[in-house]
């Protein structure tokens, strides 16, 4: 039997699209294990920001969390455990995504404890965290403004022509810049007593270490978005999107209803390692077949 592993975007829990997983078979094929959801902690994370709206609430409390843990035999850790295990412990592909089986037992049984009344402890408690992701993710918005500006201001310089300066190749950009980039991201944001012995040992073997990897990736990414399609909207969730899809490391299939930065980004990133991407109409339609 041939498992099938979906990382869901968030939108597919959302009215008009959740109904869809509800009404079908994937709880039976999640228990017979024809289907393994891949839930990272950006799509929970961003799934419990509807706590905060009145309308949502319920739908949430009732109906979304326990379909996820119906679902779900676990979770997946948040990246920066998963990069230290990567990098500082040296467990490279062998490091241990999803979240220890008493820690997630634990979770699910505070789940259960939410109130519908607005009055969640743990909810009211992480608002600081919630209002800085807030702010970096318009600072991000914001740098891919001013690389935009910048570039526009250079192509209006040396008067751009695309047969003269020729048009940026993605994976040698991602060849020219990684190494770097990496080396930068690293000592701020995986806790080591020797960035400078772990960024070597990262930079020799890229591909030992996936997720850290494809984080930079991500972020060359937006940064190249920004510059070459200087005709799309800067999308504010675009980070989020990004994290999202990094568990199609470990997964076939995407489920989202998105049409802008994150099919995109799809396309150019996860389309050739062969990865499949469903909207929620598609995905029931395909599940009931299995």
């Amino acid at each position: 039997m041939t498992t099938l592993r979906v990382v869901f975007d968030t939108n597919a829990f959302r009215p008009g699209n959740f109904e869809l997983l509800e009404q079908g078979p994937m709880r039976k094929l999640c228990r017979s294990g024809r289907i393994v959801p891949v839930y990272g902690h950006v799509f929970v994370e961003e799934t419990l920001r509807a706590y905060g709206v009145e309308r949502k609430r319920e739908e949430l409390v009732k109906r979304w969390l326990p379909f996820v843990v119906d679902t779900a035999d676990r979770i997946c850790n948040d990246f920066v455990g998963i990069w230290h295990e990567e990098l500082v412990q040296g467990r490279g592909p062998h490091t241990r995504i999803l979240m220890p089986r008493r820690d997630y037992e634990r979770f699910k049984a505070r789940l259960t404890e939410i109130p519908l009344n607005g009055a969640w402890h743990a909810w009211h408690a992480s608002q600081s965290e919630r209002d800085i992701d807030d702010r970096k993710r318009n600072a991000q918005r914001e740098i891919s403004k001013s690389i935009r500006n910048e570039v526009a201001d250079w192509r209006k310089a040396v008067r751009y022509d695309p047969r003269k300066h020729g048009v940026s190749c993605l994976n040698e950009y991602f060849e020219k810049e990684v190494d770097n980039a990496g080396r930068e991201f690293l000592p701020v944001l995986v806790p080591c007593k020797n960035p400078h012995a772990i960024a070597n040992r990262w930079s020799r073997s890229k591909a030992q270490y996936p997720y850290f990897t494809t984080f930079v990736i991500n972020m060359l990414y937006m940064a190249h978005h920004a510059m070459t399609k200087n005709n799309k909207a800067i999308d504010l969730n675009a980070q989020a999107d990004l994290d999202l899809m990094t568990h199609l490391l470990h997964a076939d299939v995407l489920v989202s209803n998105e049409t802008g930065f994150l099919r995109t980004a799809f396309e150019d990133l996860w389309k050739p390692r062969r990865k499949v991407i469903f909207t929620s109409q598609q995905f029931a339609d395909f599940i009931v077949k299995l």
